[in-house]
């Protein structure tokens, strides 16, 4: 494997899911204290946010290997869906940050774990917008209905037209 094709951006995708894997299954997520005594338990699997977030973050860093290896066709406009996992990813990490874990009604504080996974979320989304600029996109035409349908045509197949069938073969 070449490394110097990777770019910044690419690094930043995969360190984001790399980091979201050991963090996010490795470190305690979430801790209680109460009377001078401190417990902390729990990883990504034990929150809905927190296991589908590692999932959108770690798919998004084998998705952006894949690309830099060319083992991945471009037919699909990849840096929109990257932003849309991990920027997905994000939210749901801050939401879990905010609110804080919970469990069986308890509400928990957050242990480290949920922290240094929300960075290298953030981080993969931070690589992610610049994979998005460096492929030429502008952040206003995210939100641009029409022009992120025009992204997903592929050449007029979307609006079911059909390529010219092959000339007959010379007998």
């Amino acid at each position: 494997m070449d490394f110097s094709k990777f770019k910044t951006n690419d690094w930043l995708i995969i360190g984001g899911g790399a980091g979201m894997i050991v963090f996010g299954l490795f470190f305690d997520w979430a801790k209680i204290e109460s009377f001078g005594f401190s417990a902390s338990d729990g990883n990504a699997f034990d929150w809905f946010r927190g296991w589908f977030s590692l999932i959108l973050v770690v798919g998004a860093a084998v998705v952006t290997v894949l690309r830099v290896m060319e083992k991945l066709d471009d037919k699909l406009p990849w840096p929109i869906i990257l932003i849309a996992a991990t920027g997905l990813a994000s939210l749901l990490m801050l939401f879990l940050i905010v609110t804080g874990p919970d469990k069986e009604g308890v509400d928990l504080g957050r242990a480290i774990g949920l922290w240094l996974s929300a960075i290298s979320t953030f981080v993969a989304t931070a690589g992610a917008v610049m994979s998005f600029t460096a492929a030429g996109g502008d952040l206003k035409d995210l939100t641009d209905p029409n022009k992120l349908k025009s992204a997903f045509d592929n050449d007029g197949d979307a609006a079911g037209e059909m390529p010219p069938p092959p000339p007959p073969a010379g007998s």
